[in-house]
Protein backbone atom coordinates (compact mmCIF):
# COMPACT_ATOMS: atom_id res chain seq x y z
CA UNK A 1 0.00 0.00 0.00
CA UNK A 2 1.51 3.33 -1.02
CA UNK A 3 0.36 6.92 -1.12
CA UNK A 4 1.05 6.93 -4.89
CA UNK A 5 -1.78 4.49 -5.41
CA UNK A 6 -4.49 5.22 -2.85
CA UNK A 7 -7.47 2.89 -2.82
CA UNK A 8 -10.75 2.78 -0.94
CA UNK A 9 -9.65 -0.57 0.53
CA UNK A 10 -6.49 1.00 1.98
CA UNK A 11 -8.38 3.95 3.38
CA UNK A 12 -11.01 1.75 5.00
CA UNK A 13 -8.41 -0.49 6.62
CA UNK A 14 -6.68 2.58 8.05
CA UNK A 15 -10.02 3.75 9.49
CA UNK A 16 -10.67 0.52 11.42
CA UNK A 17 -9.34 1.62 14.86
CA UNK A 18 -11.39 4.82 14.74
CA UNK A 19 -14.55 3.02 13.67
CA UNK A 20 -14.12 0.39 16.41
CA UNK A 21 -13.89 3.14 19.02
CA UNK A 22 -17.10 4.68 17.66
CA UNK A 23 -18.85 1.31 17.58
CA UNK A 24 -18.02 0.52 21.19
CA UNK A 25 -19.14 3.98 22.30
CA UNK A 26 -22.46 3.89 20.45
CA UNK A 27 -23.60 0.28 20.95
CA UNK A 28 -24.47 0.36 24.64
CA UNK A 29 -28.27 0.57 24.32
CA UNK A 30 -28.51 -2.16 21.68
CA UNK A 31 -26.20 -4.43 23.68
CA UNK A 32 -28.25 -3.93 26.85
CA UNK A 33 -31.50 -4.85 25.09
CA UNK A 34 -29.97 -7.84 23.29
CA UNK A 35 -28.22 -9.27 26.33
CA UNK A 36 -31.35 -8.88 28.46
CA UNK A 37 -33.56 -10.63 25.89
CA UNK A 38 -31.11 -13.47 25.34
CA UNK A 39 -30.63 -13.93 29.07
CA UNK A 40 -34.39 -14.11 29.58
CA UNK A 41 -34.83 -16.60 26.73
CA UNK A 42 -32.02 -18.84 28.05
CA UNK A 43 -31.33 -20.54 24.71
CA UNK A 44 -29.96 -24.06 24.79
CA UNK A 45 -28.15 -23.82 21.46
CA UNK A 46 -27.11 -21.30 18.80
CA UNK A 47 -27.15 -21.35 15.01
CA UNK A 48 -25.01 -18.82 13.16
CA UNK A 49 -25.91 -17.75 9.63
CA UNK A 50 -23.96 -15.62 7.15
CA UNK A 51 -22.44 -15.60 3.69
CA UNK A 52 -18.94 -14.78 2.44
CA UNK A 53 -17.05 -12.48 4.78
CA UNK A 54 -19.93 -12.56 7.26
CA UNK A 55 -19.73 -16.36 7.32
CA UNK A 56 -16.15 -16.00 8.55
CA UNK A 57 -17.32 -13.60 11.26
CA UNK A 58 -19.90 -16.22 12.21
CA UNK A 59 -17.14 -18.83 12.47
CA UNK A 60 -15.37 -16.58 14.97
CA UNK A 61 -18.68 -16.24 16.79
CA UNK A 62 -18.92 -20.01 17.07
CA UNK A 63 -15.60 -20.25 18.91
CA UNK A 64 -16.46 -17.28 21.11
CA UNK A 65 -19.94 -18.45 22.10
CA UNK A 66 -18.93 -22.03 22.77
CA UNK A 67 -15.84 -21.09 24.78
CA UNK A 68 -17.40 -18.28 26.82
CA UNK A 69 -21.08 -19.24 27.11
CA UNK A 70 -20.77 -23.04 26.89
CA UNK A 71 -23.53 -23.18 24.31
CA UNK A 72 -23.32 -25.64 21.41
CA UNK A 73 -23.12 -23.68 18.16
CA UNK A 74 -23.74 -24.80 14.58
CA UNK A 75 -23.31 -23.03 11.26
CA UNK A 76 -26.56 -22.80 9.30
CA UNK A 77 -27.10 -24.34 5.89
CA UNK A 78 -29.55 -21.80 4.40
CA UNK A 79 -30.60 -24.07 1.54
CA UNK A 80 -32.28 -26.33 4.09
CA UNK A 81 -34.75 -23.47 4.53
CA UNK A 82 -34.85 -21.88 1.07
CA UNK A 83 -34.60 -24.95 -1.20
CA UNK A 84 -35.44 -28.06 0.83
CA UNK A 85 -37.99 -26.36 3.11
CA UNK A 86 -36.90 -28.56 6.00
CA UNK A 87 -39.20 -28.30 9.05
CA UNK A 88 -36.47 -27.45 11.57
CA UNK A 89 -37.30 -27.41 15.29
CA UNK A 90 -36.30 -23.88 16.20
CA UNK A 91 -37.61 -23.72 19.78
CA UNK A 92 -35.19 -23.10 22.66
CA UNK A 93 -32.56 -21.69 20.32
CA UNK A 94 -30.81 -18.47 19.38
CA UNK A 95 -30.31 -17.75 15.68
CA UNK A 96 -27.64 -15.15 15.14
CA UNK A 97 -27.40 -13.73 11.60
CA UNK A 98 -24.42 -11.72 10.38
CA UNK A 99 -24.66 -9.64 7.20
CA UNK A 100 -22.94 -6.38 6.32
CA UNK A 101 -25.75 -5.29 3.98
CA UNK A 102 -28.61 -7.17 5.62
CA UNK A 103 -30.05 -7.91 2.19
CA UNK A 104 -29.21 -11.51 1.28
CA UNK A 105 -32.55 -13.31 0.79
CA UNK A 106 -31.40 -16.69 2.11
CA UNK A 107 -30.03 -15.24 5.35
CA UNK A 108 -33.26 -13.30 5.82
CA UNK A 109 -35.31 -16.43 5.12
CA UNK A 110 -33.50 -18.39 7.82
CA UNK A 111 -34.14 -15.63 10.36
CA UNK A 112 -37.81 -15.38 9.41
CA UNK A 113 -38.29 -19.15 9.68
CA UNK A 114 -36.47 -19.30 13.00
CA UNK A 115 -38.45 -16.44 14.48
CA UNK A 116 -41.74 -17.97 13.36
CA UNK A 117 -40.61 -21.28 14.85
CA UNK A 118 -39.97 -19.84 18.29
CA UNK A 119 -36.25 -19.08 18.28
CA UNK A 120 -34.76 -15.85 19.57
CA UNK A 121 -33.30 -14.05 16.56
CA UNK A 122 -30.57 -11.42 16.41
CA UNK A 123 -29.09 -9.62 13.39
CA UNK A 124 -25.64 -8.06 13.22
CA UNK A 125 -25.60 -5.65 10.29
CA UNK A 126 -24.14 -2.34 9.16
CA UNK A 127 -27.61 -1.19 8.03
CA UNK A 128 -30.18 -1.01 10.85
CA UNK A 129 -32.90 -0.29 8.25
CA UNK A 130 -32.17 -3.38 6.19
CA UNK A 131 -34.64 -6.25 5.59
CA UNK A 132 -32.57 -8.47 7.88
CA UNK A 133 -32.83 -5.98 10.72
CA UNK A 134 -36.60 -5.90 10.20
CA UNK A 135 -36.80 -9.70 10.20
CA UNK A 136 -34.94 -10.22 13.48
CA UNK A 137 -36.21 -9.49 16.98
CA UNK A 138 -32.90 -7.97 18.06
CA UNK A 139 -30.32 -5.90 16.18
CA UNK A 140 -26.69 -4.93 16.77
CA UNK A 141 -25.47 -2.20 14.43
CA UNK A 142 -21.86 -2.24 13.22
CA UNK A 143 -21.54 1.58 13.05
CA UNK A 144 -18.85 1.21 10.36
CA UNK A 145 -20.15 3.91 8.04
CA UNK A 146 -20.36 3.55 4.27
CA UNK A 147 -17.95 0.99 2.85
CA UNK A 148 -17.02 2.11 -0.67
CA UNK A 149 -14.81 -0.81 -1.65
CA UNK A 150 -16.47 -4.02 -2.81
CA UNK A 151 -14.22 -6.21 -0.65
CA UNK A 152 -15.30 -5.87 2.97
CA UNK A 153 -12.62 -4.87 5.47
CA UNK A 154 -13.82 -2.51 8.18
CA UNK A 155 -17.28 -4.11 8.29
CA UNK A 156 -15.69 -7.51 8.89
CA UNK A 157 -13.84 -6.22 11.93
CA UNK A 158 -17.01 -4.45 13.08
CA UNK A 159 -18.91 -7.75 12.92
CA UNK A 160 -16.26 -9.39 15.10
CA UNK A 161 -16.46 -6.52 17.59
CA UNK A 162 -20.26 -6.77 17.75
CA UNK A 163 -20.02 -10.48 18.55
CA UNK A 164 -17.35 -9.92 21.20
CA UNK A 165 -19.25 -7.05 22.81
CA UNK A 166 -22.41 -9.15 22.99
CA UNK A 167 -20.62 -12.08 24.61
CA UNK A 168 -18.92 -9.69 27.03
CA UNK A 169 -22.38 -8.59 28.20
CA UNK A 170 -23.53 -12.19 28.54
CA UNK A 171 -20.32 -13.28 30.31
CA UNK A 172 -19.36 -10.20 32.35
CA UNK A 173 -16.64 -12.01 34.29
CA UNK A 174 -14.71 -12.96 31.15
CA UNK A 175 -11.60 -11.17 29.90
CA UNK A 176 -13.59 -9.68 27.06
CA UNK A 177 -14.82 -6.50 28.73
CA UNK A 178 -11.39 -5.25 29.79
CA UNK A 179 -9.90 -6.29 26.47
CA UNK A 180 -12.55 -4.42 24.51
CA UNK A 181 -11.67 -1.21 26.35
CA UNK A 182 -8.07 -1.52 25.08
CA UNK A 183 -9.03 -2.69 21.61
CA UNK A 184 -9.08 0.59 19.61
CA UNK A 185 -5.66 1.61 20.93
CA UNK A 186 -4.17 -1.84 20.29
CA UNK A 187 -5.59 -1.89 16.78
CA UNK A 188 -4.08 1.51 16.07
CA UNK A 189 -0.61 0.35 17.10
CA UNK A 190 -0.95 -2.94 15.23
CA UNK A 191 -2.08 -1.10 12.10
CA UNK A 192 0.98 1.19 12.12
CA UNK A 193 3.37 -1.73 12.41
CA UNK A 194 1.48 -3.76 9.79
CA UNK A 195 1.58 -0.92 7.25
CA UNK A 196 5.36 -0.64 7.57
CA UNK A 197 5.87 -4.39 7.28
CA UNK A 198 3.71 -4.81 4.19
CA UNK A 199 5.26 -1.80 2.46
CA UNK A 200 8.90 -2.59 3.23
CA UNK A 201 9.17 -6.37 3.43
CA UNK A 202 9.00 -9.01 0.67
CA UNK A 203 5.72 -10.71 1.59
CA UNK A 204 3.70 -8.79 -1.00
CA UNK A 205 6.21 -9.60 -3.74
CA UNK A 206 6.24 -13.29 -2.82
CA UNK A 207 2.44 -13.56 -2.94
CA UNK A 208 2.21 -11.45 -6.10
CA UNK A 209 4.47 -13.92 -7.92
CA UNK A 210 2.28 -16.85 -6.91
CA UNK A 211 -0.97 -18.07 -8.36
CA UNK A 212 -1.58 -20.30 -5.33
CA UNK A 213 -1.07 -19.64 -1.64
CA UNK A 214 -1.84 -21.02 1.81
CA UNK A 215 -3.13 -19.14 4.84
CA UNK A 216 -3.13 -20.99 8.14
CA UNK A 217 -4.11 -20.57 11.77
CA UNK A 218 -6.29 -22.35 14.32
CA UNK A 219 -8.87 -21.70 17.03
CA UNK A 220 -10.28 -18.18 17.21
CA UNK A 221 -8.08 -17.18 14.27
CA UNK A 222 -9.25 -19.90 11.92
CA UNK A 223 -11.81 -17.28 10.86
CA UNK A 224 -8.95 -14.83 10.29
CA UNK A 225 -7.19 -17.26 7.97
CA UNK A 226 -10.41 -17.83 6.02
CA UNK A 227 -11.00 -14.09 5.67
CA UNK A 228 -7.46 -13.27 4.56
CA UNK A 229 -7.58 -16.08 2.00
CA UNK A 230 -10.86 -14.68 0.69
CA UNK A 231 -9.34 -11.21 0.36
CA UNK A 232 -6.42 -12.62 -1.64
CA UNK A 233 -8.92 -14.37 -3.93
CA UNK A 234 -11.20 -11.35 -4.31
CA UNK A 235 -8.69 -8.59 -4.79
CA UNK A 236 -5.60 -10.30 -6.22
CA UNK A 237 -7.12 -13.34 -7.99
CA UNK A 238 -4.81 -15.73 -6.15
CA UNK A 239 -6.12 -19.21 -5.46
CA UNK A 240 -5.52 -18.90 -1.71
CA UNK A 241 -6.73 -21.66 0.57
CA UNK A 242 -7.23 -21.32 4.32
CA UNK A 243 -6.60 -24.22 6.69
CA UNK A 244 -6.48 -25.01 10.34
CA UNK A 245 -2.92 -26.18 10.86
CA UNK A 246 -4.41 -29.33 12.39
CA UNK A 247 -6.25 -30.06 9.14
CA UNK A 248 -3.24 -28.94 7.08
CA UNK A 249 -1.23 -31.82 8.53
CA UNK A 250 -3.97 -34.31 7.66
CA UNK A 251 -3.34 -34.09 3.92
CA UNK A 252 -3.33 -30.56 2.46
CA UNK A 253 0.32 -30.17 3.53
CA UNK A 254 0.97 -31.88 0.19
CA UNK A 255 0.07 -28.53 -1.43
CA UNK A 256 3.08 -26.82 0.18
CA UNK A 257 6.23 -26.37 -1.87
CA UNK A 258 8.46 -23.90 -3.68
CA UNK A 259 6.47 -21.02 -5.13
CA UNK A 260 3.51 -21.64 -2.77
CA UNK A 261 3.80 -19.00 -0.01
CA UNK A 262 2.18 -19.53 3.38
CA UNK A 263 0.95 -16.83 5.73
CA UNK A 264 0.55 -18.03 9.31
CA UNK A 265 -1.50 -16.06 11.84
CA UNK A 266 -0.13 -17.02 15.23
CA UNK A 267 -1.52 -15.90 18.60
CA UNK A 268 0.68 -16.29 21.65
CA UNK A 269 0.17 -19.21 24.02
CA UNK A 270 -0.68 -22.90 23.61
CA UNK A 271 -2.50 -22.36 20.32
CA UNK A 272 0.52 -20.63 18.83
CA UNK A 273 2.71 -23.60 19.76
CA UNK A 274 0.33 -25.92 17.91
CA UNK A 275 0.33 -23.69 14.84
CA UNK A 276 4.14 -23.83 14.72
CA UNK A 277 4.19 -27.48 13.72
CA UNK A 278 2.16 -26.90 10.57
CA UNK A 279 4.27 -23.85 9.65
CA UNK A 280 7.46 -25.86 10.11
CA UNK A 281 6.19 -28.65 7.88
CA UNK A 282 5.25 -26.18 5.12
CA UNK A 283 8.65 -24.50 5.38
CA UNK A 284 10.41 -27.86 5.19
CA UNK A 285 8.45 -28.61 2.01
CA UNK A 286 9.86 -25.45 0.44
CA UNK A 287 7.03 -22.94 0.92
CA UNK A 288 8.15 -19.37 1.63
CA UNK A 289 6.59 -18.81 5.06
CA UNK A 290 5.54 -15.54 6.69
CA UNK A 291 4.46 -15.49 10.34
CA UNK A 292 2.36 -12.76 11.94
CA UNK A 293 1.89 -12.94 15.68
CA UNK A 294 2.46 -11.33 19.03
CA UNK A 295 5.17 -11.22 21.67
CA UNK A 296 6.30 -14.81 21.07
CA UNK A 297 7.12 -13.97 17.45
CA UNK A 298 9.53 -11.19 18.47
CA UNK A 299 12.65 -13.46 18.48
CA UNK A 300 11.82 -14.65 14.97
CA UNK A 301 11.16 -11.10 13.82
CA UNK A 302 14.48 -9.97 15.31
CA UNK A 303 16.24 -12.78 13.47
CA UNK A 304 14.45 -12.23 10.15
CA UNK A 305 12.03 -9.31 10.12
CA UNK A 306 11.35 -9.84 6.42
CA UNK A 307 9.43 -13.05 7.11
CA UNK A 308 7.99 -12.38 10.58
CA UNK A 309 5.87 -9.58 12.03
CA UNK A 310 5.46 -9.21 15.79
CA UNK A 311 2.44 -7.10 16.72
CA UNK A 312 1.75 -5.45 20.11
CA UNK A 313 -1.09 -7.85 20.91
CA UNK A 314 -1.97 -6.66 24.40
CA UNK A 315 -5.22 -8.62 24.19
CA UNK A 316 -6.65 -11.98 25.26
CA UNK A 317 -6.44 -14.50 22.44
CA UNK A 318 -10.19 -14.28 21.84
CA UNK A 319 -9.76 -10.65 20.68
CA UNK A 320 -6.66 -11.14 18.54
CA UNK A 321 -8.65 -11.85 15.32
CA UNK A 322 -9.47 -8.12 15.07
CA UNK A 323 -5.74 -7.31 15.07
CA UNK A 324 -4.28 -10.24 13.13
CA UNK A 325 -6.59 -9.65 10.18
CA UNK A 326 -5.13 -6.16 9.60
CA UNK A 327 -1.80 -7.21 8.04
CA UNK A 328 -3.68 -9.81 6.00
CA UNK A 329 -6.05 -7.21 4.60
CA UNK A 330 -3.16 -4.85 3.87
CA UNK A 331 -1.22 -7.66 2.22
CA UNK A 332 -4.13 -8.51 -0.10
CA UNK A 333 -4.47 -4.84 -1.11
CA UNK A 334 -0.76 -4.56 -1.84
CA UNK A 335 -0.63 -7.84 -3.77
CA UNK A 336 -3.55 -6.77 -5.94
CA UNK A 337 -1.68 -3.62 -6.92
CA UNK A 338 1.47 -5.57 -7.76
CA UNK A 339 -0.59 -7.85 -9.99
CA UNK A 340 -2.13 -4.91 -11.82
CA UNK A 341 -5.57 -5.29 -10.32
CA UNK A 342 -7.87 -2.72 -8.75
CA UNK A 343 -8.71 -3.99 -5.24
CA UNK A 344 -11.69 -1.63 -5.08
CA UNK A 345 -13.40 -3.33 -8.01
CA UNK A 346 -12.72 -7.08 -7.98
CA UNK A 347 -13.65 -8.79 -11.22
CA UNK A 348 -17.12 -10.32 -11.24
CA UNK A 349 -18.09 -9.15 -7.76
CA UNK A 350 -20.71 -6.76 -6.41
CA UNK A 351 -20.97 -5.03 -3.07
CA UNK A 352 -24.25 -6.76 -2.28
CA UNK A 353 -24.60 -10.38 -3.38
CA UNK A 354 -28.12 -11.80 -3.29
CA UNK A 355 -28.18 -15.57 -2.80
CA UNK A 356 -31.25 -17.71 -2.51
Amino acid sequence: MTDARPTHVAGEIRAIPRHVATQLAESDDELTVAASAIGAAAPRWVIMVGRGTSDHAALYGRYLLEAQLRLPVAMAAPSLTTVYHAPIRWTDGLVLAVSQSGRSPDVIAVVEAARAGGATTLAITNDPRSPLADAAQLVLTCHAGEERAVAATKTYVAELVALAALVARLAPRSELAAGLERLPDVLGRCLERSVRWVERMPAAAAFARADRALVASRGYNLATAAEVALKLKETAAIFAEAYSTADLLHGPIALAGPGIPLLALRPDGPMGERIDEGVGRAEAAGSPTFVVGGREVEPLAALNGSTALALPLDLPEMLTPMALVLPGQLLAEAVAGRRGRNPDEPAGLRKVTLTR
